[in-house]
């Protein structure tokens, strides 16, 4: 026997059910499960909606919501390694060389332009093979 797929609607209805009953059993696990399910689909307004129609009570809505709420996450301590003056000043030279050879390496900012420039007309101008001369 092959198993027919449900119709949105009648999907829509088992879900609603399911809801229901989660809600009345208090089931954290299917209730947020379920939610998620829900506003994924239909959008976390919708399941706001649908929150204040299915809980009877305030007190229940506010069960419902709470299960929505994000699981407190485990802090992890963080070990911090102390370094010494020396240690430190050390780094901040090695720092300040890095930056000098990286500044000292790069072409000045008009020999990239005029570079990028050449690119450029290279495909533009098949027969270019130089800077165009300027007209007196």
């Amino acid at each position: 026997m092959v198993a027919h797929p449900l119709s949105a609607s009648a999907r829509a209805r088992k879900e609603l059910e399911a809801l229901k009953l989660a809600l009345a059993e208090k089931d954290e696990a299917a209730l947020r499960l379920l939610s998620e399910r829900y506003a994924h689909r239909q959008g976390p307004k919708a399941l706001q909606i649908l929150i204040r129609k299915l809980a009877s009570t305030e007190e229940m809505a506010t069960f419902w919501q709470l299960q929505l709420l994000p699981k407190e996450i485990p802090k992890v301590e963080i070990s911090h390694t102390e370094f010494t003056q020396e240690e430190v000043a050390q780094e901040e030279l090695i720092q300040e060389e890095i930056i000098e050879v990286e500044i000292s390496q790069q072409p000045p900012l008009e020999i990239k332009a005029r570079s990028e420039v050449a690119r450029r007309l290279r495909g533009w101008l098949p027969s270019w093979d130089g800077p165009l001369r300027q007209a007196s």
